[in-house]
């Protein structure tokens, strides 16, 4: 088995924050790894822009969602994870599922993939595939 590179063992573990931090609703530290510049997509999505630009432009569309959360109780878990490097530098690939409980109801699993641009040691664009 090949040995991981160190741009991808860097990736895995700025990607492995950002969820750390999307699960404990750090939004702050959330932020700081996300790069000024910051292009995030979502294709899928219909309660929120499907392309925002720029971090303080991702935290204005995203911050009433995160509220809501907070209000209803949401409470986020990981359930599984994989991440690989692709053959273009700096592109990576998260597939994972988040569960969500709300008010102590029961776990519902939401599976998730992200395409990650790393770059300078910050996530300079995510495009993030889910069910809305």
């Amino acid at each position: 088995m090949a040995a991981r590179s160190q741009a991808y063992e860097e990736a895995l573990q700025l990607f492995q924050r950002q969820i750390a931090c999307v699960v404990d609703d750090e939004r702050a530290a959330q932020l700081r790894l996300y790069a000024e510049d910051l292009r995030y997509e979502f294709p899928f999505a219909n309660d929120r822009p499907r392309r925002i630009e720029g971090r303080e432009a991702f935290r204005n569309a995203m911050e009433p969602i995160w509220e809501r959360r907070r209000r209803n109780g949401v409470k986020l878990s990981l359930d599984s994870c994989e991440f690989h490097a692709t053959d273009e530098e700096g592109l990576f690939l998260a597939v994972f599922a988040l569960s969500a409980v709300v008010g102590g109801g029961a776990p519902e699993s939401s599976p998730c993939v992200q395409l990650l641009r790393i770059r300078d040691g910050r996530i300079a664009e995510v495009r993030e595939f889910f069910a809305p």
